[in-house]
């Protein structure tokens, strides 16, 4: 093949890859949200940032996908968000996101459907947009349906999130950290409440945590083990972004016989330490 037909050929595969791909909008979520209700089509929303590797994974492939921009360029109005500029952080901390790249999927009405964190593959999408679409072939459809018309008081909303647990639903979070906002003294005897304690609460030191801490019979092993985790995971996190090691070394000195409680088999104290220790040092 010479230059000339090498070139031809490369020029032609750029043309049709060009049209292969999902139409996004790159305005505001408002501006995109107004635009969805006005077409009557739900909306796609890829949360992302330009250094994330996921995410340019994504848009590299399954965004590109045939079958992928078919079905979202027909069913969907789409926006891409850069989680970092102009409304990217409002709407980050409006919908509880932590992580790039995240998937939103809102009703034309502007209602959340659907929160999916992380990098997707084609198959996956199509997924997703087919519940969306087609959301009365979803068991979390009647959960949805129940709560957006009734009058959403507490016990709407406790029955909502278990529905939507039960479902697997992504938007669990979302609706779990809205709940522990309106209600935040939560009885951890309740399924529903426990849930929302587990997926919310990380602070070590609160009125209930340390009431989960004390009464590990109350609980199973699994949940018991998984909240204690969850509470070390915070603190080291919180000792790397001040980089401090005296945050983390506290913390687990003090919840030190919980984790014992819940794992017989952890090293002892000193060892522990060092061992957090020198991971901490990798940072």
């Amino acid at each position: 093949m010479n230059k000339r037909t090498l070139l031809f050929a490369l020029l032609t595969f750029l043309s049709f890859g060009a049209t292969a791909q999902i139409s996004f909008e790159s305005g505001t979520l408002e501006a995109a949200l107004a635009k969805a209700k006005k077409e009557n089509k739900p909306l796609f929303v890829d949360v992302h940032a330009v250094w994330c590797g996921p995410c340019k994974r994504m848009a590299a492939t399954a965004f590109v996908d045939p079958k992928v921009t078919e079905l979202y360029n027909k069913g969907f109005v789409s926006l891409k968000l850069d989680g970092e500029k102009n409304d990217g952080p409002s709407v980050m901390q409006k919908y509880g996101i932590s992580a790039y790249p995240t998937l939103l999927y809102f009703s034309p009405d502007g209602t959340l459907v659907k929160k999916v964190v992380g990098g997707q593959e084609a198959a996956q999408l199509i997924s997703h947009g087919d519940f969306v679409l087609n959301p009365e072939s979803s068991p979390s459809f009647k959960a949805r349906k129940v709560y957006h018309s009734s009058k959403k008081t507490q016990k709407d909303i406790k029955a909502f999130i278990e529905g939507l647990v039960a479902a697997e639903d992504d938007s669990v979070d979302f609706y779990a950290a809205k709940y522990y906002a309106a209600y935040p003294k939560l009885d951890l005897n309740d399924k529903v409440e426990l849930e929302v304690f587990m997926r919310n609460e990380n602070d070590l030191h609160s009125p209930l945590s340390q009431d989960f801490l004390l009464h590990p019979e109350r609980f199973d092993a699994e949940t018991y083990s998984n909240k204690i985790g969850m509470f070390v995971q915070t603190s080291y996190a919180k000792a790397v972004e001040n980089k401090d090691f005296s945050i983390i070394e506290k913390d687990v000195r003090e919840v030190y016989p919980y984790i014992q409680k819940a794992n017989s088999q952890v090293p002892e104290l000193e060892s522990y330490i060092e061992y957090i220790r020198t991971e901490f040092n990798k940072n």
